[in-house]
């Protein structure tokens, strides 16, 4: 049969514009998802911090531990379908969609290469073959049921976008480095792989496994480097390794980055909790399970466990090892007859390497998105089979191939779209992995919080108790079990709860909150007090947790407040520590509306003016807080401190005194005081307040090196050089001159 070259032609962008079309098809009914109660409401629908492109979003993106991965690329691609949809799911789905459609068309034109390079053919026939081939192996990734998790869930935009530029990677350093582009400029060679790289690793730390399939692939198919690695290190292959030196130091720091991020957002599990056994047997779990699910994709779960009984001595394990070992013999001994065989196995270890249990990350065991890249050399043997079926026979034999191609991508399509059913939301989510495995305390209580959502709180508390009955020691169950009785009234029983909540996770700051309201109501005003306290340590944020404290603190009496003036005056202490200065000074002066005599409000408000500039309207604060409040001496240090820079220093003295005679170890007062001293010749007498400032605060830098000067003016040039070197000690960015003895 011969392909006249129109069909050539056109096949070149027909297929591949067919592949995406019916990528795009099969994902489609996921645009009519919502968010889901896993990572989602943590993530997006209660995250107001990735909501915008100024200089603060973007700090956050690039420094925060939010969920645990690094991912500040994958923030910025949220934030930019937030300032065009809003909260609306549709936007984000659709985001989500179109990059893996994208992913799809990149694998395709990956696949075209790579088995380009391994045919090596000019005749028209044969290269039609190979992209049919190339097409079933795009689609056989791109509409697996297995995919559905990293495309229907909106959290987990990390893998289609990682996908996106680790494909790139792959395909830019191909191109480069084969046939006629073998002599390709050195930006194209190297600063572009590098680049899509980076953003690869800035979308997800799961890239850090590409220069180890660089380096495959330059063994099979590029053949750069040869099949026997004692001749990998010669002076003809020095430059091949040089190339990936990049590329090794990049994955070698984001993967230090990834580990630190997850290790503070407590995402790691220790070797003292997951030892080294458990963690073996999980590594070969996870190896096996990935390829039963990939050729079996039935019972797929959000969440999967190891089997009870799944133990170094269980059949199961046994199995999962000896089916592992027998394909890594398998493809090392027919390695010269196959070796696409070894090429793939070793990029799907590789690959899955930084997910599958040498670091224990969360609670499962397996999940359905780390397969994203770790399968890619799956479906590339998928189209290397489909296309050797197609060369062994006849016509016939070659149509009985193609036909079994589209039921198998049919099969697959049609369990994916049953699967991006499963997730529309939170009830549908969690109900059907419950049919899979109803032992999974994480599906019960989450299914819990979502009929909470709908007012079914007796059947929420159903399924709390029943996570809680599977795993005692389940602190947010405790919690979420306490807001549903508590809801019904049933205080007592609620209480109970947070207290079981906090007694295993002491640090659960929304339970301190609830549980202190539910004592404040009745009437065990002292605790209620001490756990808004504790709360507030856990989060100095928790504005709610600030104006309770303030009603508390009303009811006992211990202010003569009324709750609403507390509670503008705890505002504006929330606001004060999140920088919105503006805010703060609206709810101070809304507080001392409502009670003028609020001293602290004074103070509190006197601060941010001053430092705005507004120093009369401060020093007015300052006054009416002492007026009321005669007593604080920090109010009477910061008037000092302005009274001082207004050139009023016999009266920033007065306020300074004052405040020393209040609190004697005020160190800030102490060294304010020296300087006005030393100001008006009084030297002896600074020297003395620089000296009580150092045994309050030894590390003073100020204070030492204030000190230092009086001293070498004293004409004791050892002692102050002495607290110059201890002020240098302490802050080696010191830019002061040294000081000088005084001449006559």
């Amino acid at each position: 049969m011969s392909y006249p070259s129109v069909d050539k032609d056109r096949a070149a962008w027909l297929i591949p514009l067919l592949v995406s079309v019916f990528t795009f098809a099969v994902f489609l009914p996921a645009l009519r998802n919502g968010f889901v109660n896993w990572d989602d409401t943590y993530t997006i629908v209660n995250n107001q911090k990735f909501r915008g492109l100024g200089f603060e979003q973007l700090k956050w993106m690039f420094t925060t531990s939010h969920t645990g991965p690094y991912q500040p690329l994958s923030w910025i691609t949220l934030s930019l379908d937030y300032l065009v949809w809003g909260m609306n799911p549709f936007g984000y789905h659709l985001t989500n969609v179109l990059l893996h459609t994208i992913n799809a068309s990149l694998f395709y034109l990956l696949c075209t290469k790579v088995l380009a390079l391994t045919v090596r053919t000019s005749v028209p026939e044969e290269e039609t073959e190979l992209r049919l081939s190339a097409a079933f192996t795009a689609l056989f990734f791109a509409i697996h049921p297995l995919r559905v998790e990293s495309v229907a869930w909106v959290t987990e935009r990390r893998d289609v976008l990682s996908g996106f530029f680790y494909l790139l990677t792959i395909l830019w350093y191909l191109s480069s480095r084969s046939g006629d582009d073998g002599k390709a400029p050195f930006w194209r060679r190297h600063i572009l792989p590098l680049t899509t790289f980076v953003l690869a690793l800035l979308s997800k730390g799961m890239a850090i496994s590409l220069p180890i399939v660089l380096v495959v692939l330059d063994i099979y198919p590029l053949g750069r480097l040869p099949g026997d690695p004692r001749k990998w290190f010669s002076r003809e292959t020095r430059q091949i390794w040089l190339e990936k030196v990049p590329f090794f130091i990049l994955a070698a720091v984001f993967g230090a980055i990834g580990y630190a991020f997850q290790a503070k957002s407590g995402a790691l599990a220790s070797y003292q909790v997951f030892g080294f056994v458990p963690r073996i047997t999980q590594i070969l779990f996870a190896v096996f399970f990935y390829i039963q699910k990939t050729l079996i994709p039935l019972d797929l779960s959000p969440l999967y466990k190891l089997p009870a009984g799944f133990s170094l001595l269980s059949w199961p394990f046994m199995f999962a090892g000896a089916t592992t070992a027998t394909i890594t013999a398998a493809v090392i001994t027919l390695r010269r007859r196959w070796p696409a065989g070894l090429a793939a196995w070793i990029c799907y270890l590789a690959m899955l390497s930084p997910v599958v249990g040498i670091v224990k990350l969360g609670v499962h065991s397996a999940a359905d998105r780390y397969t994203y890249l770790p399968c890619l050399g799956f479906a590339v043997l998928a189209g290397a089979g489909f296309r050797a079926c197609r060369q062994a026979a006849g016509k016939r034999f070659r149509d009985i191939s193609a036909i079994l191609a589209c039921l198998i991508i049919s099969g697959l399509a049609l369990l994916t779209w049953r699967q991006e059913g499963i997730w529309r939301d939170s009830g549908t989510l969690w109900r059907y992995a419950l049919e899979i495995n109803p032992e999974l305390d994480f599906a019960h209580n989450n299914l819990g919080v979502f009929l909470a959502t709908q007012g079914k709180l007796d059947e929420a508390a159903m399924h709390y108790r029943e996570a809680i009955r599977i795993n005692p020691d389940y602190a947010i169950a405790h919690y979420d079990l306490g807001n549903a009785i508590a809801a019904q009234g049933k205080l007592d029983e609620a209480a109970r709860h947070y207290r079981d909540a906090l007694r295993i996770n002491p640090d659960l700051g929304e339970a301190h909150y609830n549980l202190g309201g539910i004592l404040a109501a009745q009437g065990k005003l002292d605790e209620a007090a001490a756990h808004c306290r504790e709360a507030l340590r856990i989060n100095p944020d928790d504005a709610e947790a600030r104006t309770k404290l303030g009603v508390i603190l009303v009811a006992q009496g211990k202010s003569k407040f009324t709750p609403d003036a507390e509670a503008r005056y705890n505002l504006g202490v929330v606001m004060t520590e999140q920088g919105k200065t503006d805010e703060a000074v609206k709810h101070y002066r809304e507080a001392l509306r409502i009670s003028p005599d609020y001293a602290q409000a004074h103070t509190k408000l006197g601060v941010i003016l001053a430092a705005q500039g507004k120093t009369d309207e401060a020093v007015m604060h300052y006054r009416e807080a002492l007026r009321i409040n005669p007593d604080s001496a920090q109010t009477h240090n910061n008037l000092g401190l302005i009274l001082a820079a207004q050139g009023k220093a016999d009266e920033a003295v007065k306020h300074y005194l004052e405040a020393l005679r209040i609190k004697p170890d005020d160190a800030h007062a102490h060294n304010n005081l020296g300087l006005i001293l030393a100001a008006q010749g009084k030297n002896d007498e600074a020297a003395n307040h620089y000296r009580e400032t150092l045994r309050i605060k030894p590390n003073s830098v100020e204070a030492h090196y204030n000190l230092s000067l009086i001293l070498a003016a004293q004409g004791k040039q050892d002692d102050a050089m002495g607290h110059y070197r201890e002020a240098l000690r302490i802050n080696p960015s010191l830019r002061a001159p040294a000081p000088r003895k005084q001449g006559k």
